[in-house]
Order: structure tokens, then C-alpha cells, then sequence
């Protein structure tokens, strides 16, 4: 029998404890120092929440489904699967992106809101993923420890319903550690600085009404996911995963904020004040 040990126990409260410091904490610390609004970050938390989460799941449902032979057929194909996984993440958030600026946002045209809204975006993802991932290990941990998580699997799988994920979690979850954990929230820093390198990307767009930097945020956002599409069908390790996806968030955020983050300040400077209010 596998028991969870205090080790993997830590590392699922370090995922929910950073699920919660990280979003929150950067967006106080933004909201302080800047004196933006709230309101646009809660914006931002929004769309991901009805773009990634809802609307996302629709073509997931269908194209990424191993109940269907289509599914199968895109599962089975590194090629498919990554192309697919990494275009729709792509295509959905930034068109939330989009759209937002274009009708909420509308009205808000310092630079910060690309910022502000990218903060709340990358933060709401963490704070579900992290926290929601945590909470359900924790969940089961307990249930296996307390000799009960059989009794679940025996359940489902007279339902007819397929269990090798439920067989192999007991052992996966005796395999974390503190620094899984850590790894978990390294992740989600980095996600986090591109979502706001991609906010403040298609908000230039918006505002320069230059409709191709809107379909640029959907390729720099869908080869961001490459890496992570490989590591899920075991095409490529862990560690190379992460730290391709850490230089990526840096190279990226530079890149934006030199090229459109000033370029917007540099608008702002030149332009007469009557033109800054009419815009």
C-alpha cells in the first residue's frame, strides 16, 4: 500500500499557498505602486476565466477527446496534438485579449492598462491551476492515507469507466516533493510575465490599430506552449520544459516593453494634451 508522505504534503500546500500569494501579491504591489485600477485587473481574471476556461473547452472537448476516434487520432500524433493544444490557447486567449480592449477596456488609454490586465489574466491562471491542482491532491492524499481512495476507484471503474489514471496516482503523488512544489510556482511566475508581455502586446495593437499585432500575439502565445504540448505526450524532459519556457517569458517581455510598452509612452509624450484626452 502507498502512503503520501509529509514530503509530498508540503510540496501540494506550497502549490496552493503560491496559487494564492503570487497573483495576489503582484497585483497589490502593482495596484500600489502605480495607483492603476482594480477593476482592470479584474477584468483581465475575467477573460481568462470565460475565454481558457469556458469557451477553450469547447474544440478540447472535441478535438482532444480519447473517447473519439478523433480524439485518438490527435492524441496519438505528437505533431497534431502539439500544433492543436498550442493554436488553441493561442487563438482563444488572445482573441479574449482582443475583444476586451476593444469593448470594456476601451476607454482606458494609459500604457499600465496592458500591464494591469495581463496581471490579472496570468494571475487568475495560476490561482486556478495551482490552487485547484493542490487542492485535489490533498483530497485524494487523504482519501489514500485513510485506505478510502480504493473504494473510489472500485466505484468508477464499475461504471465503466476507464481507471489507469486513477491506478497510477497513488504512486504520483507519493513521488512529490517540496521542490515540486517550488517548480510548480517557478512555472507560474514565468507564465505570468507573458501573459503580461501578451497583454501589453495586443493592447499596443489595439491602440496603434494595427490589426497584425493581434494575429503576432497569437503565434508568440501558441510557440510558448510548444514546449509545455512536447513535455504533456512525453516528447520532451521536465527541466529542458521549464527552462525554455523561462527564457521565452524573458525574452519576450523585454522585447515588448522596449518596442511597445515605451513605444506607447513615447505617443503619449509627443502628442499634444488635447490629442492624449480625444483619443
Amino acid at each position: 500500500m502507498v502512503i503520501i508522505g509529509s514530503g509530498a504534503y508540503i510540496g501540494m500546500i506550497i502549490m496552493v499557498a503560491s496559487g494564492i500569494l503570487l497573483p495576489v501579491g503582484v497585483s497589490i504591489w502593482w495596484l500600489v505602486t502605480r495607483k492603476e485600477k482594480i477593476s482592470t485587473i479584474l477584468i483581465g481574471a475575467a477573460t481568462f476565466f470565460v475565454f481558457a476556461i469556458i469557451l477553450e473547452t469547447i474544440p478540447k472537448a472535441i478535438l482532444l477527446n480519447p473517447a473519439t476516434s478523433l480524439g485518438q487520432t490527435v492524441m496519438g500524433s505528437v505533431l497534431l496534438y502539439t500544433v492543436i493544444g498550442a493554436l488553441l490557447a493561442g487563438i482563444f486567449e488572445e482573441t479574449g485579449r482582443y475583444v476586451v480592449f476593444r469593448t470594456l477596456l476601451k476607454n482606458r488609454r494609459n500604457r499600465e492598462t496592458g500591464i494591469s490586465h495581463g496581471i490579472g489574466h496570468g494571475g487568475f491562471e495560476a490561482l486556478y491551476m495551482l490552487i485547484l491542482s493542490g487542492v485535489q491532491n490533498l483530497i485524494y492524499a487523504s482519501m489514500i492515507n485513510a485506505g478510502t481512495f480504493q473504494s473510489l476507484v472500485d466505484q468508477t471503474a464499475a461504471l465503466g469507466v476507464d481507471v489507469s489514471s486513477l491506478d497510477a496516482l497513488p504512486a504520483q503523488l507519493a513521488a512529490i516533493t517540496p521542490g515540486t512544489g517550488l517548480l510548480a510556482l517557478f512555472e507560474r511566475v514565468f507564465a505570468m510575465l507573458l501573459h503580461v508581455s501578451l497583454s501589453m502586446l495586443v493592447f499596443y495593437g489595439v491602440r496603434k490599430s494595427k490589426l497584425w499585432v493581434f494575429f503576432l500575439a497569437i503565434a508568440a502565445h501558441a510557440l510558448f506552449d510548444v514546449p509545455a504540448a512536447l513535455y504533456q505526450i512525453g516528447a520532451m524532459h521536465l527541466y529542458v520544459t521549464e527552462a525554455l519556457l523561462a527564457i521565452y517569458s524573458i525574452a519576450a517581455f523585454v522585447l515588448v516593453y522596449r518596442f511597445c510598452y515605451q513605444g506607447l509612452k513615447e505617443e503619449r509624450e509627443e502628442a499634444p494634451a488635447e490629442a492624449v484626452v480625444e483619443e
